[in-house]
């Protein structure tokens, strides 16, 4: 028996195996894990998702349109954040609360004291950071009520959204996965929407300390915390680990849903993801366990995978 040529044999056998295990791995896309992900969800997605660096486009039921829940709050602050560039208002203007502000959910600005006063900005701030629904409310009202997003969203071709009300006062905002990714290009591309790039920036450092992190950030490299991370000198040795990556997201949830909206940029890319899970499984409580919880924290892990990466 001839020994070199059957080692020969043997290795060239083995490449091949490698090859084609290669290229099942290859074929194994960015589309066949959403629809694996998909077909195994406990409830209805629907996504839009736009990688702004290559193009591409990912759109599963995208312009079907849903009540929303928190995530819609970044329509108002973008309305917002126009009318302070613009000077039409003022961010250190003082709020007085009043009993009639108060609304459950979400937020601690119920738990103040009638008659105490807070700033236009850090009322803001508190509905983006913490998902304050009485400082959503009180926003809402001085950036000139529903007609103002309502003009703010037509203007900026968000025609499938209505807003209807304040947050936890009957109807609140309807709307599409794909008009909050919308949304999130005004902050990426705002030049491509004719809005202000201040006003952009703005909104994102408004959006920087955004406290909930079990959805779509949960397993990427990011946290509410990664500006104390990267800057403090005891924290150096996490800097590698967060440096990189600037996420702008809002999440919302009510029983049976789930929704998020998101600009991440990477080294590698940038991108945007609007996402609403309708008829979530409800067995669970409204925590990081949730069905719609744990989807939208996988939509994240695969975006940032194909995406994101180095």
């Amino acid at each position: 028996m001839k020994i070199k040529p059957l080692i020969l044999s043997i290795l060239a056998l083995f490449l091949l195996l490698l090859s084609c295990n290669t290229k099942v791995k290859e074929n194994y896309s960015l589309e066949s894990q959403l629809n694996e992900l998909i077909e195994n969800f406990d409830g209805v997605a629907h996504l839009y998702a736009e990688n702004l660096t290559t193009g591409q486009i990912i759109a599963i039921d995208a312009s079907s349109v849903h009540n929303a829940a928190s995530e819609a709050k970044l329509y108002i602050l973008l309305t917002y954040a126009e009318q302070v560039i613009n000077g039409t208002l003022d961010p250190t203007s003082l709020i007085t609360l009043t009993e009639e502000d108060k609304v459950l959910g979400s937020g601690v600005l119920r738990f103040e004291i009638v008659g105490n006063q807070v700033s236009l900005s850090f009322v803001a701030y508190l509905m983006m950071s913490i998902s304050d629904n009485v400082a959503t409310n009180i926003l809402l009202r001085e950036v000139g009520g529903i007609e103002a997003v309502d003009k703010f969203l037509k203007k900026n071709g968000i025609n499938d959204t209505e807003v209807n009300g304040e947050v936890f006062r009957g109807e609140w905002i309807s709307t599409s996965a794909k008009s909050l990714a919308t949304a999130a290009q005004i902050l990426a591309r705002p030049e491509k929407y004719g809005y202000s790039k201040k006003a952009a920036d703005l909104c994102k450092s408004i959006m920087l300390k955004h406290y909930e992190d079990n959805g779509l950030a949960r397993h990427l490299p990011w946290s509410p915390f990664v500006e104390e991370v990267t800057t403090m000198e005891g924290f150096r040795k996490y800097k590698p680990i967060y440096a990189g990556i600037e996420l702008y997201g809002k999440a919302g949830y009510t029983p049976g849903y789930r929704g998020d909206v998101a600009y991440i940029k990477t080294t590698k890319s940038e991108y945007v993801i609007g996402l609403k899970c309708t008829n979530v499984d409800d067995s669970k409580p409204l925590n990081s366990t949730n069905a719609g919880f744990e989807f939208s924290a996988e939509i994240g892990r695969i975006f940032y995978n194909y995406w994101g990466k180095k």
